[in-house]
């Protein structure tokens, strides 16, 4: 009996059986990783990003010390120092805060806008983004939270083992400050928890206007512009510069992480090239708007913030700002082309030499946020230059010069009325309305009593509380019951 006859099946490669050339061996043709050479993913070798953060660290530790915002409380008699642990600790720890929230919400821009898939789905690489913003956003409320911790230690010029709860308590809920970082690691923590479960983009885009909010909470509540006389547009302005600098920043990082495979990073990159290009022209513009509020808006007194720390920092900001002008110009001009024509190599290398710069300006805006500004530029709570720069009525005679607290002044973060076992110390005026923020590092009670009885408030032993200053200005002369030399007066104005 004859077999019936057999088809051959077509060969392996198409349906209608037009077999695919082969020109070497499938070992040669396709990487171990399954993917085209210009798909596989890079890794960053390990020495190469502890290199990046000594630099970057390096480039934290000069800022500060030439910004002066470092300093030591140990200049005033009878009160303690926080030490160098919490002087140089806390601005680590507030670029740790500020990177995490650039990863965040670059991550969550990459998912939302850069690549958001098909239908809103989101594809494989930006749900990975999605979970890596969780990650980030839990590192950025863990920052927070241990920078409250620090704050209060350089506030009260106590260690962080030292302070009592309830001056953390005070801090988180009557303090501008603390408040900020509250509200900040609340929102952090609600984006890790739901950024995990997020795979469709309009979820990705509400999470990342709930980081940016995070951002600017802090921009709002407390820093330089919150106290500035032009409150409003500083706040505005500043607003402005911390969302553009982060999309910016957080984007382009981003994008390098995530934009592994060609067919995710040509069209993110096209995307990401447009929202660059606005973000620079507004984080430029916004920043030297709000250094000028800042610095009060004086075309005479600006010539002497050169000689600053604050203003040395300001013109190394704005150098930086310069410079990654160009690379982006230069991204624009060569490697986007390059990118295209499916020569990824050089636009990742040139990215990468342009998030190093952008992290270095990251942190010397962390040192300018805590660098005292010029006296002249300070708000007038802003410390005792202001006080000085300000004087009394026609008339009137100018109020006492406040009483230098070595440390413990903290341009808009101070203790206004900080007393030891001898006396009181007043750092600076206050507006009207506002807390009035009183440090007992003795261990006697006191109380802090309005010859006029606009205020009487008792201060146990080394306590923090604060009270709501006099809604009208003036001098409030106040004493202690506890000791008639105890006197002292509260300037609000």
């Amino acid at each position: 009996m004859t077999a019936p006859a057999r088809t051959p099946s077509p060969p392996a490669g198409t349906a209608d059986g037009t077999a695919l050339p082969r020109t070497g061996s499938p070992d040669r043709d396709l990487p171990a990783s399954g993917l085209p050479d210009h798909d596989r993913p890079r890794r960053v070798p390990g020495g190469a990003l502890v290199a990046a953060g000594l630099g970057l660290a390096a480039v934290l530790v000069l800022a500060v010390a030439v910004g002066g915002g470092a300093r030591s409380g140990s200049g005033t008699p009878g009160l303690g120092s926080a030490g160098p642990f919490v002087e140089w600790g806390l601005p680590v720890t507030r670029l740790a805060g500020r990177i995490a929230g650039l990863g965040t919400v670059g991550t969550l821009l990459f998912a939302a806008v850069l690549r958001p898939g098909v239908r809103g789905v989101l594809p494989a690489a930006s749900r990975r983004a999605a979970r890596a913003a969780s990650a980030w956003a839990l590192a950025w409320a863990a920052a927070t939270a241990a920078g409250a911790v620090l704050t209060v230690s350089e506030l009260l010029g106590v260690g962080p083992l030292a302070l009592p709860a309830s001056a953390v308590g005070v801090f988180v809920t009557d303090v501008a400050t603390g408040r900020a970082a509250l509200v900040s690691a609340g929102v952090a923590v609600l984006v890790a928890l739901l950024a995990r479960r997020c795979t469709r983009a309009p979820a990705a885009g509400a999470l990342l206007a709930a980081a940016l909010v995070g951002l600017v909470v802090p921009v709002v509540l407390a820093g330089h512009s919150a106290t500035a006389d032009d409150h409003v547009p500083a706040v505005t302005t500043l607003g402005v510069h911390v969302v553009t600098a982060a999309v910016w920043v957080g984007g382009l990082a981003a994008l390098l992480a995530y934009g592994r495979r060609r067919d995710d990073l040509v069209p993110a990159a096209a995307r990401f090239s447009a929202v660059a290009l606005a973000c620079f022209v507004l984080t430029g513009a916004s920043g030297l708007l709000a250094a000028w509020l800042v610095l009060g808006g004086d075309p005479g007194g600006l010539r002497a913030v050169p000689g600053t720390g604050y203003g040395r920092l300001l013109l190394a900001k704005t150098a930086a700002l310069l410079a990654l002008g160009v690379l982006g110009a230069l991204h624009r001009r060569v490697t986007l082309r390059s990118l295209r024509a499916g020569r990824p190599g050089g636009f990742r290398r040139f990215a990468a030499v342009e998030v190093g710069v952008m992290l270095g300006t990251v942190a010397l805006a962390v040192a300018l946020s805590a660098a005292p500004p010029p006296p002249g530029g300070t708000p007038a709570t802003g410390g005792p230059a202001a006080a000085d720069a300000q004087p009394g009525p026609p008339g009137q005679p100018a109020p006492a010069a406040p009483d230098p607290m070595a440390g413990h002044d903290h341009g808009e973060l101070s203790v206004t009325v900080l007393i030891d076992e001898e006396r009181f110390h007043v750092s600076a005026p206050v507006a009207p309305g506002t807390r009035v923020t009183v440090h007992n590092a003795g261990t006697t009670e006191v109380t802090v009593t309005a010859a006029d009885g606009s205020f009487d408030v008792v201060v146990p032993g080394r306590a923090l509380l604060t009270f709501p200053a006099p809604e009208r200005p003036g001098e409030y002369a106040f004493t202690s019951r506890h000791s008639a030399a105890f006197a002292d007066v509260l300037v609000v104005r």
